[in-house]
C-alpha cells in the first residue's frame, strides 16, 4: 500500500510538471506573436526635411510613414479620382534663411481620396515607400482636418 501511494504522489508531480511547462510555453508563445504584430504594425513617422537628409529612409525599401502638407496648386487627380500625383512640405513655418523650408517630395497615391478636406491646410499622414525615381509611393494616405473652430489665417501663422 505505501509503494501504491508513492507511485500516485510521483504521477501527480509529474502531472502538474507537464501542466506548467504547457502554460509556460503557451505564454511564451504569445508573448512572442504579439511582439511580432506589434513591431510590424508600427512606423516611424518623418518630416519631409528628415527624409531628404537622409538616404538610408529612402533606399532601404522598407515601409515608412510620412507627415507632411500639400504644396499650394500641385495635387493633380486623375479621370477616373482614384489616383493623384502631388507634392508635400513639411508642416512647420520654417524661417526665410532656413535651406529645409523650400524642401519638397513627389507622392503618387492610388486610392479613394476624400476632397472636401484635402487642402494646404490639412495634415496629410501617409504610409509607403519610395521608387527607383525618390517619388513616395504612398499605400495609406489619411488626411488630419485643421481644427473647426481656427480660422485658415490662425492655422497658417
Amino acid at each position: 500500500m505505501e509503494k501504491n501511494s508513492e507511485e500516485r504522489v510521483v504521477e501527480l508531480k509529474n502531472k502538474k510538471l507537464t501542466f506548467i511547462s504547457i502554460i509556460i510555453v503557451v505564454v511564451v508563445l504569445l508573448l512572442f506573436f504579439g511582439f511580432q504584430a506589434f513591431s510590424e504594425a508600427t512606423y516611424k513617422y518623418y518630416s519631409v526635411s528628415e527624409i531628404s537628409s537622409s538616404n538610408s529612409v529612402t533606399n532601404n525599401g522598407s515601409k515608412i510613414g510620412l507627415k507632411a502638407v500639400l504644396v499650394e496648386n500641385t495635387y493633380v487627380r486623375s479621370a477616373d479620382g482614384l489616383s493623384a500625383n502631388f507634392k508635400v512640405r513639411d508642416k512647420d513655418n520654417l524661417t526665410e534663411n532656413d535651406p529645409n523650408k523650400n524642401i519638397q517630395l513627389n507622392v503618387e497615391y492610388s486610392g479613394e481620396i476624400g476632397s472636401v478636406f484635402f487642402n494646404e491646410f490639412s495634415e496629410l499622414i501617409m504610409l509607403g515607400n519610395f521608387d527607383n525615381n525618390g517619388t513616395f509611393i504612398a499605400t495609406n494616405l489619411s488626411v488630419r482636418c485643421p481644427s473647426k473652430y481656427m480660422t485658415e489665417e490662425e492655422y497658417s501663422s
